[in-house]
């Protein structure tokens, strides 16, 4: 059984909120997949003109640019106005696969009125395309993106979330799920119990083990 929340001695019961990062736990799909008419290489001239500069992609998660700037760069690579260029990339996140068994956990969880959150370091379009495109906002009780926030760091969107969900929810009764190592560690640091998603596989075996009822 993998034991990874166990920064402390583990027992589900004294969890009141599970905390869902977004990106490659929640969901692993790919953002803009669809291309525009005469461009099947979209996806790589997304990547080398916008997410290849980190720079410019944390100033959009952290709110100084939109969607429609991130249209602005890329028209000067093909022949589509900033407006045809700004809805493709919306509708290319309206229709996301989601990783089934994390999904279906954090339903689990929340009928059972363990309190649910997604804290996620994203952009504009996870506001308002993916969270209403898949109603991520009667799935979850509290969403929380860095866009809206204007800040990255995640041990300060934690707090919010906290703060949001009241009901004394802190580190020390709540569970992350994310699939960044140094995300994992931070949790734990400050008390929490955090399970670092690798793939559905290696979840479900996890969960095989653990009793949530």
């Amino acid at each position: 059984m993998n034991k990874q929340p166990h920064s402390k001695e583990f027992d589900f019961r004294n969890i009141k909120c599970v905390v869902f990062d977004f990106g490659f736990t929640l969901s692993s799909d790919l953002y803009f997949n669809i291309s525009p008419p005469g461009y099947p290489q979209w996806q790589e001239i997304i990547q080398q003109r916008i997410f290849s500069r980190g720079d410019l992609v944390n100033e959009w998660m952290k709110g100084g640019v939109a969607v429609a700037d991130i249209a602005k760069i890329l028209s000067a690579e093909i022949d589509l106005s900033v407006s045809e260029i700004t809805k493709c990339l919306r509708m290319g996140c309206e229709n996301l696969r989601f990783n089934e068994a994390v999904l279906e956990f954090a339903l689990t969880v929340k009928e059972r009125g363990i309190r649910t959150a997604i804290v996620t370091v994203n952009m504009d379009v996870f506001t308002e395309v993916v969270v209403p495109s898949h109603n991520l906002d009667t799935k979850f009780d509290v969403i929380v993106n860095s866009y809206d926030y204007q800040e990255l760091d995640k041990e300060i969107l934690w707090p919010k979330a906290f703060e949001k969900l009241g009901n004394g929810i802190e580190y020390g009764n709540s569970l992350l799920l994310d699939d960044k190592h140094h995300y994992v560690v931070k949790f734990r640091d400050r008390g929490g119990y955090a399970y670092e998603y690798q793939n559905d596989e290696a979840f479900i075996d996890w969960l095989d083990g653990v009793d949530i009822e």
